[in-house]
């Protein structure tokens, strides 16, 4: 491979690359310092976890499910380091790169370059390095010494040493004078001074490439129509005049559109955009010009490779600017491009319809004598565009200058601002801003840092200032961010609301707008806000997932979330209907919390998975649950976790345990201690256990609780506490259960039965079922029956039983199983048991289905480990038969004072002729 060849491909590389940036930045992330994140929150929503049909009773058992909102908030820009270092180094070689191609120059030229830089380097405020005083001039002289001592050398004894040796030895000088300046300055950080100030050189290169292709466009344009007319005598005139007219037309739209002075229905695009044409079209021209011209700079490879380089160092220039938010060097750049391109492009216009008009349509090849004679292009027209350009800068009024002063006002800040200075960052974003206002980062930054400095109401003024000259999304969300954080919620409701006039439908400010409508209780502008939101943002579309669920109106998304707050969300809202989740949500809500590292987020996750109906063995589960409850970064969730746990555990039909842990958080916890203790309440009002439950509900009473409904009326009453249903019917506004309005006896008759269930022995709720009449509330009492009486039954009884039901509702295998043999010591039997009630693999799990309390005993000898069983369940259970095989076991196991307490005990609700009956059946 020939160095040509080597030359063309790095040049290749070095356009391509610094294009495909700046494009990227162009199109898909012009803002790319706005650091506008979603910052989460929970909140909670009663989901129906299980529901509660006692007879005529009916109500919910509720366990909370989270859900996650998420608020937009500006955060700082981040620091770009990397690549500001990256940009300072092609920068650099760029420079080196022309400094080299400078040496081949012919001698006024050769002078003129070195002139031109010696300006740049001075502009550039190296000596803000403060190299052996305050900015003094050393480091100035440092790099003029090492890049201009080198470029002297070879231009005047060095003209036969190659390109290449000159270009190593001019950059080991300009790279070792930077290494001085970084290794001897006092300041802080000097490399990253001397790559943010590097933007200006990278500025100053680009612009000399645009001046200098000012007709490159229109020429190279014309430069294709001339070499495709040959021999066609077309009349291109027309041709060219269109498309110069055109163009021109654009410019000055570009050119309104850059002062504010138009709003077309179709926005103009960037200026920036033309850049690559440019280039292209540029080469075209300048391919023409040093093949006509005798009066070159230097050398046609010389002027071709500057080209190129000034090609590429522009468009990494682009991808600077766009990166670092300095919108006046942007904007700076943009107007001296539209300045170049109109002036020089109207007088080549002029200069071609003065010279070519009358052989323009002759179809010779006009095209090689473009540039013929060499000062009518090169004086003339680049005079006439000067001039323009000085009429476009008095139009605009002179803004260049002041974009230009706060452009170094913004490098300097940005020095400022990735070294940590924070006061003087802020005072120079501050002054930046007040020269040229179109400079969001500058404004952003100056109240960001006041807020970090804690100076919020200066920071607030500079934002309300913003709000007022200049709104900016930014701003407007970090104003109404700190007056909610300071309570003046409506306030910052106001802000957002007129941002959304100023920016229609923009999904960050209707997002956060949206949430604050829920907090004050605005709650269908919040959910239409959000509805009526074109975003397809998915915070946006989680959050209204999250609102509905909210507000009661939970529906389930159709398409399938891959984030994990989604899809926490998308879990809460099935939950919140009742319906079972798909399989696809499960799987992947497990793995995503596998990879997930916010507390927060793991917290409500777990809690929204365990909320349903479990039957399986939950020791995995709990296991899981324990074991990220005991790291560090979850203490603050440890008593969310362990209610989690608590509910895992209630949904496989573990009462004993779900019961107790919920009196010990409730106890730990005295602030949740209501909710802990009403659901406590719940669970044992299902279980029929009336009395324990309505003391359940006076203590959540004296902990806060007031959610009193119909259902602890009924309650209250079949627990023998009449007085406290009209306590709180009266207190709270409770209804009259619409129960009490039936004619007949068949619901007092059953609520009788009901309220004292457990205590009844198995033969007086038979007895009592018998005499009943039809009704689907016999049917009712006819299944708890055996479900919590089988054991004190015959083979008969149950058959009776089991005939009874499947008369009223669809017959059961299972159950039919059981009652051909109801041997509680068969393990088939029951097997077929657990599997009809549904009771969950654990059969001591649950005290009240005596039934497989007793199958339990007969899997031990020990009479010591027969009365651990019998006392755990009697704790909650008041079933005469376990009482008495307690007693029992305690006398064998020589617990005699056990034995004789217990049996005082039971004598309270079982007469002297039901235990005489105990005692001769032999349980």
């Amino acid at each position: 491979m020939n160095t040509s060849t080597i030359y063309k491909t790095l040049a290749l590389l070095f356009i391509s690359t610094g294009g495909l940036f700046a494009l990227y930045y162009l199109i898909f992330d012009p803002q790319p310092y706005l650091n506008i994140q979603a910052g989460a929150f929970l909140d909670t929503v009663p989901i129906p976890f299980d529901w509660v049909q006692i007879g005529p009773i009916s109500f919910p058992i509720q366990v909370d499910n989270y859900l996650v909102f998420q608020e937009f908030k500006t955060l700082a820009p981040a620091f770009h380091v990397t690549e500001s270092l990256i940009y300072a180094g092609i920068v650099w070689l760029a420079v080196v790169s022309v400094l080299t191609l400078v040496t081949e120059f012919k001698k006024a030229y050769f002078i003129l370059g070195g002139i031109i830089w010696i300006v740049l380097l001075t502009f550039s405020n190296f000596n803000g390095l403060n190299i052996g005083g305050q900015n003094a001039n050393y480091p100035l002289i440092i790099l003029l010494a090492g890049t201009l001592l080198p470029l002297i050398y070879f231009h005047l004894w060095g003209q036969k040493i190659h390109l290449a040796i000159k270009w190593l030895i001019i950059f080991v000088g300009t790279f070792s004078a930077l290494a001085v300046l970084i290794t001897q300055s006092p300041i802080s950080n000097p490399g990253m001074y001397v790559s943010e100030h590097s933007l200006t050189i990278g500025f100053g290169l680009a612009l000399a490439w645009v001046f200098w292709n000012g007709h490159g466009i229109l020429s190279g344009i014309y430069i294709l129509l001339a070499r495709a007319n040959r021999n066609l005598n077309l009349n291109i005139t027309v041709q060219i005049s269109l498309i110069a007219l055109l163009y021109l037309g654009t410019l000055f739209i570009i050119l309104l559109n850059l002062q504010g002075e138009v709003h077309l229905s179709i926005p103009a695009f960037s200026p920036l955009y033309l850049l690559l044409p440019l280039g292209v079209f540029g080469w075209i021209s300048i391919g023409e010009k040093v093949s006509q011209s005798d009066e070159l700079i230097s050398t046609p490879a010389v002027i071709k490779a500057l080209h190129l380089i000034g090609l590429g160092i522009t468009l990494w220039l682009v991808w600077k600017l766009k990166l670092s938010g300095n919108q006046p060097a942007e904007e700076l750049f943009k107007h001296l491009f539209v300045y170049t391109q109109l002036g020089f492009s109207f007088f080549f216009f002029i200069y071609l319809l003065a010279n070519f008009m009358s052989v323009m349509n002759s179809g010779k090849a006009i095209d090689k004598i473009l540039y013929k004679p060499y000062s009518l292009v090169y004086y003339h027209i680049r005079i006439g565009g000067l001039i323009v350009i000085l009429v476009l800068i008095t139009y605009t009024g002179g803004i260049v200058g002041v974009q230009a002063n706060a452009m170094s006002s913004n490098i300097l800040a940005d020095y400022y601002y990735q070294v940590d200075k924070k006061l003087e960052a802020s005072i120079l974003y501050e002054n930046a801003w007040m020269r040229y206002r179109k400079n969001p980062k500058a404004k952003f930054l100056t109240a960001h840092l006041l807020l970090e400095l804690k100076q919020p109401t200066l920071a607030r003024q500079h934002l309300e200032e913003s709000f007022t000259e200049s709104p900016q999304i930014d701003n407007i969300i970090l104003l109404s961010d700190r007056l909610h954080q300071e309570n003046k919620v409506f306030e910052a409701i106001y802000y957002l609301e007129k941002g959304l006039t100023i920016f229609p439908n923009e999904p960050h400010l209707s997002n956060n707008l949206s949430l604050l409508y829920t907090k004050v209780n605005k709650t269908s502008e919040a959910l239409e806000l959000m509805t009526n939101s074109e975003s397809a943002d998915p915070v946006v579309r989680s959050n209204l997932t999250a609102l509905k669920t909210k507000l009661g109106q939970p529906e389930v998304s159709l398409t399938r979330n891959s984030d994990l707050i989604s899809q926490i969300n998308e879990l809460a809202a099935s939950n919140a209907l009742a319906n079972i989740p798909s399989e696809e949500l499960l799987e992947s809500l497990k793995e995503e919390l596998q990879r997930e590292t916010s507390p927060m987020l793991i917290n409500a996750g777990w809690r929204n998975l365990m909320s349903e109906i479990n039957r399986n063995n939950p020791s995995e589960d709990l296991h899981i649950l324990d074991s990220i409850g005991q790291k560090p970064e979850m203490l603050a969730y440890l008593m969310p976790m362990q209610e989690t746990a608590v509910i895992r555990s209630l949904a496989a039909g573990r009462v004993t345990e779900a019961v107790k842990n919920l009196n010990g958080l409730a106890f730990r916890n005295p602030k949740d201690a209501a909710y802990y203790l009403q659901l406590s309440g719940t669970i044992l009002a299902q279980n029929l256990d009336f009395q324990k439950a309505a003391i359940e509900f006076i203590a959540a009473e004296e902990k806060g609780f007031q959610g009193f409904d119909t259902h602890h009326w009924s309650i209250f009453g079949l627990a023998g506490m009449p007085e406290k249903a009209v306590e709180i019917r009266e207190k709270y506004q409770v209804l009259y259960p619409t129960y009490l309005t039936d004619e007949g006896p068949i619901v007092p008759e059953y609520l009788n039965m009901i309220s004292r269930f457990h205590e009844s022995s198995a033969q007086n709720l038979l007895s009592q079922w018998r005499t009943a009449e039809e009704s689907a509330l016999k049917t009712d009492i006819a299944i708890r029956i055996i479900v919590h009486k089988a054991h004190g039954l015959s083979q008969d009884d149950l058959k009776e039983l089991e005939k009874y039901i499947s008369g009223k509702i669809e017959a059961n295998d299972d159950l039919k199983t059981f009652v051909d043999n109801p041997d509680l010591t068969d393990e088939a039997s029951v097997v077929a048991f657990i599997s009809w009630i549904n009771s969950g693999e654990e059969p001591t799990a649950n005290p009240y289905l005596s039934p497989l309390i007793i199958s339990e005993l007969h899997k031990v000898t020990d009479p010591l480990d027969q009365y651990e069983i019998l006392n755990s369940a009697t704790e909650f259970n008041h079933d005469p038969i376990l009482w008495f095989n307690k007693i029992k076991a305690a006398r064998e196991s020589g617990l005699d004072n056990y034995a004789d307490e217990s049996l005082e005990i039971l004598k309270q609700w079982v007469s002297e002729e039901e235990l005489v009956r105990l005692q001769n059946l032999n349980y």
